[in-house]
């Protein structure tokens, strides 16, 4: 596989992720804002704040790779973080489905934008 190659699929694998990752959050928020019947609490805002960012990261590195790729990476490392605290029982799965998708496709962007 040539250099070129492995570089395209290094942006798409970490566009895949970043992108799947984003969704699957994205429906679960808006799945919850219309059913949830009670307010939002401390640690929703939180969250939502977390993913968005995370999301809109992903959203800039379709575009601009080192940019989007730290914002990922940042907003992912801090969502992984806020997993493991706030999960009660099973902390590092937690932290498994929350923040280390994003994380892993952060630094895939990250490292596309590195190389020559």
């Amino acid at each position: 596989m040539s250099s070129d190659q492995a570089a395209k699929w290094m942006r798409w694998v970490a566009r895949g992720i970043g992108s799947l990752a984003g969704a699957w959050w994205l429906l679960i928020g808006i799945i919850k804002a219309i059913w949830n019947r009670t307010p939002w609490s401390l640690e929703g805002v939180m969250l939502a704040g977390l993913v968005g960012a995370t999301v809109l990261g992903v959203l800039i590195a379709w575009w601009r790779e080192g940019i989007g790729g730290t914002i990922v990476v940042i907003a992912a490392i801090a969502l992984c973080i806020f997993a493991y605290v706030t999960a009660g029982h099973n902390k590092v799965f937690a932290v498994l489905v929350s923040g280390a998708p994003f994380l892993v496709a952060g630094i895939l962007f990250l490292a596309r934008w590195w190389r020559p």
